[in-house]
């Protein structure tokens, strides 16, 4: 981590995120070359909003890239990881992330995973204005949107853009009344308490207190603290408790036993880890874990 010596910046902390993904053992294949083509070539002409979805095989990870366009990353299938120099959003099946124009990102497929995106112009004269957040945010997609979606992918496929604006207009709707989810694993800007948090992504279970990790940074540990708090709006504890439980749910997608990530993840027992999860996901671990790897 020898990046994390250096005098924080944007540009490190671009660097930082690629460390953390490295540190994962994530291979980069680079953008669905299709959909980076076909997103290209859309023009203020085309339909406000257009669909194209791909299937992205375990490990898949698109690289770094940004689209003039908004996008809304719908996980039909799998666990998508989306990386920004904010942190990591986690989208379960059944769920998206918002992507705001010109953001640069990266998108990892955790297990085998489809995915549709719809990719959102800027309204123009006539038309109504769709409510794409300034910042990276996941939310729930309800089966009337996942429907919607899907046939908007098929429409935008064919190039049927008459039928795709007045379909669009349904969407735009449904797109006002989505429910936040709040998956994101934020990374603290200064560069030791940064340190800190992609040692705890490579290992979740590390049990080091925070004198120790202040030993390891350069910091007391009462300044840790501090930054933590100011950079991620969560307490050390209350950090690493996420970032477990988003580990968490990364290994059960992959098909991991929840024994196993119970233990793998830090918690002493397969009960204490599901009772932690269940609060902050609303749904016990097994529900995460693909058909046929389960207990």
């Amino acid at each position: 981590m020898d990046i994390l010596l250096k005098v924080f910046s944007q540009d490190a902390m671009c660097r930082i995120v690629c460390l953390a993904m490295e540190s994962q053992k994530i291979s980069t294949n680079g953008q669905n070359s299709s959909i980076r083509d076909a997103v290209a070539a859309l023009s203020d002409d085309s339909p406000q909003i257009t669909a194209f979805g791909a299937f992205f095989a375990r490990g898949h990870d698109t690289g770094e890239h940004h689209h003039d366009r908004a996008q809304f990353v719908h996980a039909e299938r799998g666990l998508l990881q989306v990386w920004t120099e904010e942190g990591q959003w986690s989208v379960p099946s059944g769920m998206a992330v918002w992507v705001p124009a010109r953001v640069p990102h990266r998108v990892r497929a955790i297990g085998d995973a489809d995915f549709v995106s719809l990719y959102i112009r800027a309204a123009v004269e006539g038309e109504r204005e769709i409510p794409v957040p300034s910042r990276c945010g996941v939310v729930t997609v309800s089966t009337l949107l996942k429907q919607l979606i899907v046939r908007l992918r098929h429409l935008s496929e064919k190039g049927e853009h008459g039928r795709c604006d007045r379909l669009s207009s349904v969407i735009a709707d449904e797109l006002r009344d989505l429910v936040s989810a709040d998956l994101h694993l934020p990374i603290p800007p200064d560069r030791r308490a940064a340190g800190v948090a992609l040692a705890l992504v490579d290992d979740p279970s590390d049990e080091r207190d925070l004198a120790a990790w202040g030993r390891r940074a350069g910091a007391s540990g009462r300044t840790l603290t501090r930054l933590f708090l100011a950079g991620t709006g969560y307490s050390f504890a209350e950090w690493r408790q996420r970032c477990r439980l988003l580990a968490a749910l990364e290994m059960l997608s992959a098909g991991g036993s929840v024994t196993t990530v119970a233990l793998d993840c830090g918690y002493r027992s397969p009960s204490a880890f599901t009772a932690a999860f269940t609060k902050t996901f609303g749904a016990p671990p097994k529900r995460y874990v693909p058909s046929g790897a389960r207990d």
